[in-house]
């Protein structure tokens, strides 16, 4: 994850997580340690386009589990950074591709992956580092 994030990109975070202004990088820091509420979840879901399966895939949380949660419990820090990176992650995607294209994109197999789609590599913050790094790329005309 880079350390530089777009004013855009926290003003998307800070309104999907209806969280305190976050004025640096680091306040996302204390939002990941707070944790989010699951509440918050299906908004993630909406803006991401990611439906309850990839979300369980993703997330080292099985889907009945986040079923079973109410709406006002708090998922750890480790599952809130996730959200919090696959956010900005998306939010890149989008400024650089559009949204449509970027969520084909993402499910689209990628040579530079190995033939693996990007949104299987999201589970891990080295799969959503590597995704990063290709778009960064793209962005800076560089073949991927």
């Amino acid at each position: 994850m880079s350390v530089y994030c777009s004013q855009k990109t926290i003003m998307t975070i800070q309104a999907l997580l209806k969280s305190e202004p976050i004025n640096q990088r680091t306040d996302l820091i204390s939002i990941a340690r707070n944790g989010i509420q699951t509440k918050y979840l299906k908004t993630i879901q909406k803006f991401t386009s990611l439906n309850d399966k990839e979300l369980s895939e993703i997330l080292p949380i099985s889907q009945r589990q986040l079923v079973r949660y109410s709406e006002s419990h708090r998922l750890n820090k480790e599952i809130t950074s996730h959200l919090i990176q696959i956010i900005e992650l998306f939010q890149k995607g989008y400024r650089l591709f559009s949204k449509e294209k970027f969520q084909l994109w993402i499910r689209t197999d990628n040579k530079t992956l190995n033939n693996n789609k990007p949104i299987d590599l999201l589970d891990t913050s080295l799969g959503i580092e590597m995704i990063e790094d290709i778009i960064g790329r793209i962005e800076h005309g560089v073949y991927s």
